[in-house]
C-alpha cells in the first residue's frame, strides 16, 4: 500500500516521536547521573560548586550515551541472552553498551585531536603526550556502573510490564487494591509459577486447588471498586 503525500509528514513525525522515546529515558537519566558525579567530583577534589566546564563535558557525555544506546538496541547482538537467567542480560547489556561507548568516546577523542593537529599520525602523537587517561578510564568506569543500573532498571521493567514500575513506584496505592505493593509483586510472581507449572485444563477448572487458588489470586489483584 502506497503513502500519500499528505501521510508522510505524519509518519516522518511518529517516527521522529518514537526515537524521542526511545532516546530520552536514558539520555536523561545519564544526564542526571553524569552531573551527580561531576558535582560531587567538584566538590570533594576542586572546592567548586559549579564548573561549567565539568557540566559541559557531563552533558556531552550523556548525549552520547543516548545515542549509543538509539544505534545498539537495533542490532539483534545485544539480545543474545534474552532466554536466561536475568544476570546474564544484565551484564551483558552493561558491558555491550559499555564497550560501544568505550569506542564511540576514543574515536571522538581522536577525531578531535587529528583536526587539532592537521591529521591522524600527529593526533595519536597527541593523544598519548596530552590525554589523561587516568581520567577517561575512570569515567569509563562509572559509566560501566551507571549502565549496570540502567539495564538492570529496564530488565525489571521489561519482567514485570512495561511502565508497571513507573506504576507502582509513582501511581500505585495500596488503599486502591486488597494487597499492598510487596503483596502485589508476590501474587504476581505465584501467578507466573502457577501458570509455569500447572497444565491448562487444570489450571483453568476451578475444582482444583490450583484452579482455586488462581481465582483467589486475580480476586486479590482486582482493583477495589470506587
Amino acid at each position: 500500500m502506497s503513502t500519500t503525500p499528505r501521510s508522510l509528514p505524519r509518519h516522518a513525525l511518529g517516527a521522529a516521536a518514537r526515537v524521542v522515546r526511545h532516546v530520552l529515558p536514558p539520555t536523561l537519566y545519564f544526564f542526571v547521573a553524569f552531573n551527580l558525579i561531576s558535582f560531587t567530583t567538584d566538590l570533594l577534589v576542586h572546592n567548586h560548586w559549579f564548573r561549567p566546564s565539568s557540566f559541559a563535558m557531563a552533558t556531552v557525555t550523556a548525549l552520547v550515551v543516548g545515542k549509543v544506546v538509539l544505534v545498539v538496541d537495533r542490532i539483534r547482538l545485544i539480545d543474545k541472552f534474552r532466554g536466561g537467567p536475568l544476570i546474564r542480560p544484565i551484564l551483558y547489556k552493561s558491558v555491550f553498551y559499555s564497550a560501544v561507548v568505550l569506542i564511540v568516546r576514543f574515536l571522538e577523542k581522536v577525531a578531535g585531536f587529528a583536526i587539532d593537529a592537521g591529521g591522524l599520525g600527529p593526533a595519536f602523537h597527541d593523544a598519548l603526550r596530552d590525554f589523561s587517561w587516568h581520567r577517561f578510564v575512570a569515567v569509563q568506569l562509572w559509566i560501566f556502573i551507571c549502565f549496570l543500573i540502567y539495564v538492570t532498571a529496564t530488565e525489571f521493567n521489561a519482567l514485570v510490564g512495561q511502565g508497571q514500575l513507573f506504576r507502582l513506584f509513582f501511581r500505585h496505592r495500596s488503599a486502591e487494591y486488597g494487597l499492598t505493593r510487596q503483596q502485589h509483586i508476590r501474587s504476581l510472581m505465584e501467578l507466573s509459577l502457577l501458570a509455569e507449572s500447572t497444565p491448562r485444563e487444570q489450571l483453568l477448572d476451578p475444582a482444583t486447588p490450583q484452579g482455586t487458588r488462581l481465582a483467589a489470586i486475580v480476586d486479590a489483584l482486582h482493583r477495589r471498586a470506587a
